[in-house]
């Protein structure tokens, strides 16, 4: 073994005052430490030499150079820091050790210099410290260039061949490849044509060291990599998860692949901080305790947190390097998480000592029990089932719903999903299937279902060329929408001659509707009420999401829901008297109701005015468009039928 020295971090003078000065870089003794054994792929899983199934667990560190240099403003030394995060004394039991090396400090120091000042010295402490180490070069940036290529084959060029006899030393080959990365499989395609040649040219010089691939788009197309994997069948992939990915996608982006090949979640980490890239926004609720139990259920996968650090975003610490944590903060999730796991999958004392790996029965899950749906519209359906009884042990980590050719995966945790696109009035048959840990798939269970039939619509809302403003104007927008007439009597308590007539249009942002209303008297409660099941799933009472009742009284103009209605305050509304009346404009936005319009769209609607005929609070009489029975204000299916037009 070299002999090394270390970064102690005493002094966070400039590069030049650190590097390539006797005695600041550590005490100058020679190490003899022999680090972990050499893994190797099998599988899915990473082996070590008694066949023993591996996971590294551990911490993404700064850059050694940066870490140093910046030792006062960080608060700790570089080697103080590598030695808290492998210190089970401590409570930290980091198995592994990221390290980078970027371009740009490569640019500055040279990589000769790089390894032999800083990386020599790394590598003997994770020796020592009993870890592995994952040394990254740290590029992130287009894989398509003759830039990028000169620069990685620079790099691998020194440092692959450097340390390709120690065994604990394991290489991220490019951190995070950006673009190309469009076309799906296509581009997962073009990346292994410029990988695999890289791949090569490390495994030329390190034969046996274990090497972790990344993928385009920040190393996310994790999934492709067990549909096609490169040729080198002993490589690792790499996944980088953040807050940007939302839980639901998990399983399908990074769980699958690990049924089938080894991977390595090289980066994940979150804060909830106003200060960092919206990428990293998350809470331990929302995204940590669930990011944890989601990848628990893969056993086989490793994986490094980031970061480790009171600087480097998203860190642990605070600048007195106190650990953070509770919901913002990641740092005691991480330490609790690492405590937890640290004998799991790690090499057993001794050499002769048995394997801690359980061997998990042959036997698949049974299939998903209880299948059936829950709710069945026209061009949607929800599937629900109850999970099946795992033999043996054996616990489902994923679901595969299949309506067609391609699956949908859903995490094992989920037992429902809400299957979209359909044709209205068509049959069909959807199966689901449970895997496990081990990839294995149970038999299917079916069912069969029609979607329903759409109503025959009363009425069509033309699309708006132009869309209206509310803004007490009739603009041209209007001028050739149909009126349909408000004149049903719904009840009367006094003599009243109101009545009315509505238009619509539509866009991908809202509804907009237009209410005329002819009355001799225009009194403070005169009321417009609409009444909307934008999703049109009928029913016999408000879902609490997207049917509404919303009032517009003449004098205030103001919006308000009705007793049954969801919220009111995403509607938009301005009311004008006329020369025999009053009207009412009204624009209801699609998003906050969760909505996605699109042209033969249905929902539900009606339109009510309410008299004011003799002043005061009490409502005199009532006329509708549709519902002549009153019973709409609590019943969403007695709403008419409206379709939206080209």
């Amino acid at each position: 073994m070299r002999r090394r020295r270390f970064l102690s971090g005493v002094g966070a003078g400039s590069l030049a005052g650190v590097a390539g000065c006797g005695g600041i870089l550590g005490s100058g003794e020679e190490s003899t430490a022999v680090g972990p054994p050499r893994l190797s792929v099998d599988g899915r899983w990473l082996t070590d030499p008694a066949g023993n199934r591996i996971v590294l667990r551990g911490v993404n560190v700064p850059g050694p150079v940066w870490g140093s240099e910046r030792a006062d403003a960080r608060g700790k030394g570089y080697r103080e820091t590598l030695e808290l995060a492998t210190d089970a004394g401590a409570g930290w039991h980091s198995r592994v050790l990221r390290v980078p090396a970027t371009p740009q400090t490569l640019d500055s120091v040279g990589v000769e210099r790089f390894a032999r000042e800083y990386l020599d010295e790394i590598v003997a402490l994770a020796a020592e410290r009993g870890v592995y180490l994952l040394i990254d070069y740290h590029a992130t940036e287009r894989y398509d260039t003759d830039a990028i290529d000169d620069r990685l084959r620079r790099f691998w060029r020194t440092v692959a061949p450097r340390y390709a006899e120690e065994s604990h030393v394991l290489y991220e080959l490019f951190n995070e490849p950006t673009e190309p990365a469009t076309g799906g499989i296509e581009a997962w395609r073009t990346w292994k044509e410029h990988a695999e040649p890289w791949v090569a040219f490390v495994r030329e010089r390190a034969p046996e060291t274990p090497v972790v691939v990344g993928s385009p788009r920040w190393s996310s197309l994790t999934a492709y990599a067990a549909e096609e994997p490169l040729a080198d069948d002993a490589v690792v992939y790499s996944a980088h998860v953040y807050p940007s990915w939302e839980p639901e996608t998990w399983e399908a982006t990074f769980g699958d692949p690990a049924l089938s090949v080894p991977v390595f979640v090289t980066e994940w980490g979150y804060v909830d901080d106003a200060n960092v890239d919206s990428h990293f926004a998350a809470t331990t609720s929302s995204w940590g305790r669930p990011f944890r139990a989601w990848l628990t259920s893969h056993d086989n996968v490793g994986w490094c947190a980031r970061a480790f650090d009171s600087r480097w975003v998203p860190p642990m610490f605070d600048a007195e390097w106190t650990l953070r944590g509770g919901d913002r903060y990641m740092g005691e999730l991480v330490k609790r998480w690492l405590a937890a796991e640290r004998e799991r999958h790690w090499p057993p004392a001794g050499a002769d000592a048995p394997t801690a790996t359980v061997v998990p029965t042959d036997r698949p899950p049974g299939p998903p029990e209880s299948l059936g749906l829950s709710s069945i519209g026209e061009t949607t359906a929800t599937l629900v089932w109850v999970a099946p009884a795992s033999p043996n042990g054996s616990d489902v980590v994923q679901y595969r719903i299949a309506l067609d050719d391609e699956p949908r995966i859903v995490r094992g945790s989920r037992q429902s999903y809400e299957l979209t696109g359909l044709s209205p009035g068509e049959r069909y048959t959807v199966s689901a299937t449970a895997v496990d840990g081990a990839g294995r798939e149970s038999r299917p269970a079916t069912v069969q279902f029609t979607t329903v039939t759409p109503a025959e619509a009363t009425a069509t809302i033309p699309a708006a060329g132009d869309a209206p403003t509310v803004d007490r104007s009739v603009e041209d927008a209007w001028a050739d929408t149909p009126p349909h007439p408000i004149d049903a009597r719904v009840w009367a308590e006094t003599a009243s001659d109101v009545t009315g007539e509505w238009r619509a249009l539509w866009n991908g942002r809202a509804l907009y509707v237009l209410v005329t209303v002819t009355d001799e008297a225009v009194l403070d409660h005169d009321a417009v009420e609409l009444y909307l099941d934008l999703a049109h799933d009928g029913g016999e009472e408000y879902d609490g999401a997207n049917d509404l009742q919303l009032v517009v009284e003449a004098g205030s103009g103001r919006v308000t829901p009705g007793a049954n209605s969801a919220t009111a305050d995403p509607v938009d509304a301005a009311v004008t008297e006329t020369g025999d009346g009053w009207r009412t404009e009204i624009a209801v936005p699609w998003e906050p109701y969760g909505v996605v319009p699109f042209a033969g769209d249905r929902l539900g609607m009606d339109v009510h005015v309410v008299d004011d005929a003799e002043g005061g609070v009490r409502r005199d009489a009532k006329v509708a468009w549709h519902d002549d029975s009153d019973a709409v204000w609590e019943t969403p299916s007695a709403m008419a039928t409206v379709a939206l037009g080209d």
